[in-house]
């Protein structure tokens, strides 16, 4: 199928052979009307099968696209299009706050989708062009709103994401009829170089050993999974143990349900190694084991509810055996960062869940395994973005500091040319060192009291 595109005032779209090609644009053949200043035309068909068009400047090429789609679409579905239902009334025209809660109530797209651009619509563009109709803002003033935010200290990449949402509402109101074309597409914002936050398994060990104990397996699932952080809440018990040596990523968890993962390319069948499935066995045999009958009578007199059903799979669960939200985790890893840092591991300020991915991504880059392996196991959708927005953050990996070899780690087999110190096994690595931590981190507490203790 020819992709759908805006009529060219400019060029001929059937040439006779022979004729000669246009100046200034090799490959096409010009028209008599080459030059003019309108020179995209959107076309459509009424519903009496009456052709109807429209012309739009030589740089609104992609609002003339808008256009047309919006005009077939209004047909299709048996809505007036066109002239009928061209430009509206200004007097009808909502405010840019106003159209702001339309959007939303009608953005179709994931939970968190809507709630990110809630959040930039709302707080940053709002409060500065909320009181302004929608088709009363020029583009250059859009212009002067990105320089203004940047100048009040937006970073670019926060930045892009407003100029995002802004171009998504926009590009709705044009096919409502508010206005003719997207004002702010085109508008180039550099990207920002994003943070760059490297960590090293020093720094993955002493989050691990910092952490609250519950949640020492989400960090495993981070740094040798790459699990996004409701990804490694939302593993099961079968995940775990339906197929032997694999962990299956079924579905994540938002504010404690169960939803579908981010998209189809995040659904997989891992390789586990056996550092981490024998971290899964302690864990389970540790935090998951079935509550004694003082236990639950301990609940019922603080006056918990029961544990529903639903949660009996989880592998992870906080102390009220609940399910891991964003903000328990954010902070459990914040704390486990100021621990680290305290005992004399540098941890980065900056550090998230979200770099535990990201380091995942970088050590396998950086140890040779083959891209397209990589990207299956970051369940990535395009390679590029396994090789260019993460593959930079680690340029040397320490595995003199790893806790157990390549293969132990990951469950595949170590790649050639990997350094001899990245196959030395577990017991070996403990026999040479049985505190992991020594050094600089001997001072570490081991006390689970010190660390979060159990809780009933």
């Amino acid at each position: 199928m020819a992709k759908e595109e805006p009529y060219d005032r400019w060029h001929k779209s059937r040439p006779s052979p022979g004729e000669p090609e246009c100046r200034e644009h090799p490959g096409l053949v010009s028209s008599g009307e080459h030059g003019c200043e309108k020179r995209w035309q959107a076309r459509w068909r009424d519903e009496n099968g009456r052709q109807r068009s429209k012309n739009f400047p030589k740089n609104k090429k992609t609002a003339a696209l808008a256009f047309q789609r919006s005009q077939r679409a209004a047909v299709e579905e048996g809505r007036d299009p066109f002239p009928h239902r061209g430009r509206k009334d200004s007097a009808d025209t909502p405010t840019i706050a106003e159209y702001v809660e339309t959007f939303l109530s009608r953005h179709e797209g994931r939970e968190s989708t809507v709630e990110t651009y809630a959040y930039r619509l709302r707080g940053k563009v709002v409060p500065a062009l909320g009181a302004r109709s929608v088709d009363d803002v020029k583009r250059g003033e859009y212009r002067d709103f990105f320089t203004k935010i940047k100048v009040g200290g937006m970073p670019d990449t926060t930045r892009s994401g407003v100029k995002k949402a802004l171009s998504a509402i926009l590009s709705m109101a044009v096919e409502d009829g508010y206005l003719e074309g997207n004002p702010v597409a085109g508008i180039r914002l550099p990207k920002g170089a994003g943070r760059g936050v490297r960590l090293a398994w020093k720094h993955v060990i002493a989050l691990a050993a910092e952490i609250d104990p519950r949640y020492e397996l989400l960090i495993w699932f981070g740094a040798l999974q790459a699990l996004r952080s409701m990804e490694a809440a939302g593993v099961r018990r079968p995940d775990m143990e339906t197929a032997v040596g694999k962990q299956l990523v079924e579905e994540q968890r938002q504010r404690g349900k169960a939803v579908p993962l981010k998209t189809e390319a995040s659904h997989a069948a891992l390789a586990v190694g056996s550092f981490l499935f024998d971290k899964y066995k302690a864990h389970m045999a540790r935090w998951r084991a079935p509550l004694s009958g003082t236990a639950l009578r301990k609940r019922e007199r603080r006056g918990l509810p029961p544990i529903p059903e639903e949660y009996g799979d989880l592998v992870t669960v906080t102390r009220y055996w609940t399910p891991v939200r964003e903000g328990a985790l954010c902070r459990a890893f914040d704390l486990a960062k100021e621990r680290a840092r305290t005992r004399g591991v540098e941890v980065p300020k900056e550090a998230t869940f979200r770099d535990l991915r990201h380091f995942a991504d970088a050590v396998l880059v950086a140890s040779g395994l083959e891209p397209r392996k990589v990207q299956a196991r970051m369940r990535h959708a395009r390679l590029a973005e396994t090789l260019d927005t993460y593959g930079y953050l680690l340029w040397e990996v320490d595995w003199e500091n790893a806790p157990a070899s390549f293969e132990e780690l990951y469950g595949i087999p170590a790649p050639a040319g990997l350094p001899e110190v990245a196959r030395i096994p577990r017991f070996e690595r403990e026999r040479r060192n049985p505190n992991p931590l020594d050094g600089p981190t001997a001072a570490l507490p081991q006390d689970p009291e010190k660390r979060g203790g159990q809780h009933s």
